[in-house]
């Protein structure tokens, strides 16, 4: 191999020894974790109620992608705004829970992307059994 390659890869080396010695493998461990229950990747059918535009009533059925007992990643055809009040119902196990918009993440292909939060976690709300 040539000199750089095999310089690279000693650096490489050092870098991995260094960081395993100090205890921290990137700088993503050194940030705390904030969430006070952990994140789960579902696919939750949900029944979604609010109020669009122009303060008409809307449902809408859709799907939680990102859930924990505080609230979760759901998307929506519905624009929605930050603070808004929604009704979500489990499709699964029929469970309702009111729930508020906290920011809108990404918007594809004419759905968006939205963060919802409930006041107080339920664990049971998503049909998960780790929370």
């Amino acid at each position: 191999m040539s000199k750089i390659w095999d310089s690279l890869k000693d650096v490489e080396r050092h870098l991995n020894k260094h960081d395993y010695k100090e205890g921290v493998q990137n700088h993503w461990d050194a940030i705390p974790e904030r969430r006070s229950t952990k994140r789960l990747w579902v696919y939750a059918p949900v029944l979604v109620y609010g109020y669009g535009g122009a303060d008409e009533p809307f449902h809408e059925g859709t799907e939680a992608l990102y859930v924990n007992a505080r609230g979760g990643l759901i998307t929506l055809k519905t624009a929605v705004t930050p603070g808004q009040t929604l009704l979500l119902i489990n499709n699964a196990n029929l469970k309702e829970q009111k729930c508020s918009v906290v920011r809108q993440n990404s918007t594809y292909l004419n759905r968006a992307a939205i963060v919802v939060e409930f006041p107080q976690p339920v664990p049971d709300f998503w049909g998960t059994t780790r929370h």
